[in-house]
């Protein structure tokens, strides 16, 4: 999605495509900066080094012109247009992360760019009156989207700096109404409880009921199973995976401090 500074920063991940491949180097396009003036958008070079952990004999055996990657940004020189990244140090998580949410964006702004075209504005102008405050207050859009899916139009009045007409806001909303979907993560985990004392059985089922009960964080839902002594199986569901490891820890230390001395909770992923 368009970006309000020409650069990213140091740190950053980035899409960027192969534009062409050398010896020792691979230059990349950043399609989401704009870069210098005189750019269309801004590029940066890979050093062969940056490719892999493993020595590399054939950098296309490894990356090929027209490919989208995720790369990390090692140093920016705003004044030279100039950026070194790397791939190497994108580990599998931090790609399918950044390459999941980059292509949520670019379905996203596509919709934005349609709406933009029915409300007689371009799609800068939509980011002027209203997807930058969005973006400030929220961080990225989609966060800020299925909130008001969640929470209602009130959401979308109480961003600061927004600059929008009663009727661009109302159809601003009825379009994310109508197509944000609010995203799920599902984490399914077995519990191996055993109490050997005589009360071990109202214990389990204490220490169950008590976890089920526990307050939830917006969007979690859970659900516990029998399997068999003496497994338990909990089916999580949650906005993001943070959310749900925090939740999976707070059932954990439930029936711990529910079960004590008596016997031991043990926390098995699928």
């Amino acid at each position: 999605m368009l970006n309000r500074n020409p650069f990213p920063i140091t740190g950053e991940l980035v899409i960027c495509k192969v534009i062409n491949v050398d010896r020792v180097y691979v230059r990349v396009s950043l399609e989401d900066y704009r870069g210098l003036k005189h750019e269309s958008n801004a590029s940066g070079m890979i050093h062969i080094k940056e490719l892999s952990n493993r020595w590399v004999k054939n950098i296309n055996s490894i990356i090929s012109v027209g490919q989208r990657v995720v790369l990390s940004v090692l140093r920016v020189n705003e004044e030279r247009g100039y950026l070194d990244l790397s791939l190497r140090r994108v580990n599998k998580v931090q790609r399918t992360k950044t390459m999941g949410a980059w292509r949520y964006s670019i379905k996203l702004e596509g919709l934005l760019k349609f709406f933009s075209e029915q409300n007689n504005l371009t799609l800068q102008d939509l980011y002027k009156k209203a997807l930058w405050a969005i973006i400030d207050e929220y961080g990225d859009l989609r966060t800020a989207f299925e909130d008001v899916k969640e929470d209602g139009i009130e959401v979308l009045k109480n961003i600061p700096n927004l600059d929008l007409t009663d009727d661009l806001l109302n159809a601003l909303y009825q379009l994310i109404l109508e197509n944000v979907t609010i995203s799920k993560v599902n984490i399914n985990v077995e519990f191996q409880i055993q109490v050997p004392t005589g009360n071990g059985i109202d214990l389990i089922k204490e220490a169950i009921s008590s976890s089920n009960k526990l307050r939830k964080a917006r969007g979690i839902l859970t659900k516990f199973s029998y399997i068999g002594a003496p497994v338990y199986r909990c089916e999580l569901e949650a906005k993001d995976y943070p959310s749900a490891e925090n939740h999976l820890t707070k059932i954990k230390n439930k029936m711990e401090s529910i079960i004590g001395s008596n016997g031991t909770v043990e926390m098995i992923r699928e």
